[in-house]
């Protein structure tokens, strides 16, 4: 049963099947009139790669092309996306649950609470409370003993914390490369923002959002991939996510938080 829930799709077993898989949605999303070089820059691959890939998606009748920079998915192709996009979603959706439930929180007892207890949780003037007294919609397992007031380490949490106060995600827009990417970022500005907000995570999308980290000496952000899945998610936790990206993949972010009913703001720093 374990097996089957976490297979893993043949889409990430073979990394030509995911960059196929991914570029057909691409294209999807914004057919007819579709830039390679955009796609490219959003998937961290050379515009050579991408053609390449588009060049074996029409000999397999997913793709046609109709003019110049003219692409559309055929049926089978739209077909092909939505399996190869779900199988993706499904897998990345159980294994994001089952990490969530591993991770470990602190909380203040309420009253008297022994290691392996279900605890109820609730949040009040910004903390977390564990108690076993009074029952809140959400749940989770203490790792270890407590007494009265004393911080518990709890895990396995299930269930909406009431009380829980939403954090938010900074969109830090860069230059696109078409409009010189990185050379076109305000770095005095860009330096500024990240010591003026207030945030718990960071991370890039994209090729210059990646280099703009790197003239920043940041090597290991927080989030590294599904950057913009783990800023909204991390949103919804209570936590503050910056996220620097180009401004080509600053729509699809926005929209991301939309659907997500995460809060967002955009800041620029372009020269």
């Amino acid at each position: 049963m374990v097996e089957e829930l976490f297979r893993v799709p043949e889409e990430l077993k073979d990394r030509r099947e995911l960059m196929k898989t991914l570029i057909l949605s691409m294209i999807g999303i914004r057919q007819p009139h579709v830039h390679l070089g955009e796609i490219g820059e959003e998937l961290g691959v050379s515009l050579q790669a991408v053609h390449n890939y588009v060049k074996e998606l029409i000999e397999e009748g997913l793709v046609e092309k109709r003019g110049r920079a003219e692409y559309r998915l055929t049926g089978k192709g739209a077909e092909r996306a939505i399996e190869g996009i779900n199988n993706i979603r499904r897998f990345t959706t159980r294994v994001a649950e089952a990490l969530g439930k591993q991770l470990t929180w602190a909380a203040i007892a309420e009253d008297r609470i022994n290691e392996g207890d279900e605890v109820y949780l609730y949040m009040k003037d910004g903390i977390l409370y564990a108690t076993k007294s009074r029952k809140t919609r959400a749940r989770a397992v203490a790792c270890a003993d407590a007494e009265p007031g004393q911080d518990v380490p709890i895990t396995n949490i299930e269930g909406d914390i009431p009380g829980l106060e939403y954090g938010e995600v900074i969109l830090v827009c860069l230059p696109s490369v078409r409009e010189g990417g990185t050379r076109r970022v305000d770095l005095d500005r860009l330096k500024e923002v990240l010591e003026e907000e207030e945030y718990d995570v960071i991370g890039a999308v994209g090729t210059v959002g990646k280099a703009a980290l790197n003239m920043l000496g940041i090597e290991d952000p927080d989030l590294k991939f599904g950057v913009l899945e783990g800023a909204a998610t991390a949103a919804l936790k209570g936590l503050r996510a910056l996220v620097l990206i180009s401004s080509s993949m600053l729509n699809r972010a926005k929209r991301k938080m939309e659907e997500r009913g995460v809060k967002y703001r955009v800041l620029y720093v372009q020269s």
